[in-house]
């Protein structure tokens, strides 16, 4: 809970820290048009990324849980992203960009999904 209330705190002064920085190196017009280009092209993609999601998720064979598991991962993540990328700030943007591409979105999923495999088999051992 305290890692949720630092996080919740530093990463919105870290944005504007940035924000004033980026702007001092090339302008505050330039920095508020860079945001709102993320906003926009992060939008658009995640709605046409997010689309093909659930054409997958309505032609998959529910007898198939790895690949049902792995779709609704890919949804939920990319929900996320949206989030992170119309959010303004340069660090939401980088991690909405990281969670967007297929190859680290899917290292997610499996890091995500082994830690909830590890601590339900924890559960059973104590």
């Amino acid at each position: 809970m305290l890692l949720f209330f630092a996080l919740f705190i530093s990463i919105p002064l870290i944005e504007i820290y940035l924000f004033l920085k980026v702007g001092e190196i090339i302008g505050p017009s330039l920095t508020i048009l860079m945001i709102i280009f993320t906003a926009i092209t992060g939008g658009f993609l995640v709605k046409k990324k997010g689309l093909t999601t659930l054409k997958e998720l309505k032609s998959l064979n529910i007898q198939n849980p790895k690949e049902l598991i792995n779709t609704l991962g890919t949804g939920i993540f990319i929900i996320i992203s949206g989030i992170l990328l119309i959010t303004p700030g340069f660090i939401t943007d980088f991690f909405g960009f990281i969670l967007f591409f297929k190859i680290t979105r899917e290292f997610v999923i499996k890091f995500v999904f082994n830690k909830i495999k590890l601590s339900n088999s924890s559960d059973f051992i104590e």
